[in-house]
């Protein structure tokens, strides 16, 4: 839907995949090694902070300058988020580009396309830690991978770029209250 231009390896929106998904692999792997030994209550509060934290921001309309160096840190935080529980991922990396001055649907698009191999490297590195998972729930989770960006994709082409910075905003801050939810009411 043209939400951003991956028509070759040197366009801006595939040098930030590129990053991205570099820092996100090794982010999502060292955290992968340290997650299975933190309490999944710490995690999910942790990864609710953040994620609210993050949707605040956007909400208040803060903007930082573009940097490569902020992008790489924000790609390495979300992965490690991903890595410690899973989740967590797409609001950071997508609320941080917002932040940094990335337009919202380059930002969404840009996260869609660098989660895959950021995923399955984190998929690899659980394996060799913990053993195979179950695979119902593997196969539920892969239709659902499968399934979500193109819809994703259409309904960010639908929605006005004006509009898409507070909508961005609202639902990572309801993410992070629901992930905080979890904990407070188990």
């Amino acid at each position: 839907f043209r939400n951003a231009d991956f028509t070759n390896h040197n366009t801006e929106d595939m040098k930030k995949v590129y990053l991205i998904v570099g820092c996100g692999i090794a982010g999502v792997l060292g955290a992968s090694f340290i997650g299975f030994k933190i309490s999944k209550e710490i995690m999910t509060a942790y990864i609710g902070l953040v994620v609210l934290a993050m949707g605040l921001l956007i909400l208040s309309g803060v903007t930082l300058g573009f940097t490569w160096r902020r992008l790489s840190v924000i790609g390495g935080i979300s992965a490690f988020n991903k890595g410690l529980s899973g989740g967590g991922y797409g609001p950071v990396v997508t609320g941080g580009q917002a932040l940094i001055g990335v337009g919202g649907k380059a930002a969404i698009a840009v996260t869609d396309f660098a989660e895959a191999p950021i995923c399955i490297a984190g998929f690899i590195g659980w394996c060799l830690l913990q053993g195979l998972p179950q695979w119902d729930l593997t196969l539920t989770m892969t239709i659902g991978a499968v399934i979500a960006p193109p819809i994703g994709a259409w309904i960010t082409y639908r929605i006005p770029t004006g509009k898409l910075r507070p909508v961005l905003g609202s639902i990572i801050v309801i993410l992070g209250v629901l992930c905080l939810m979890k904990v407070l009411n188990p």
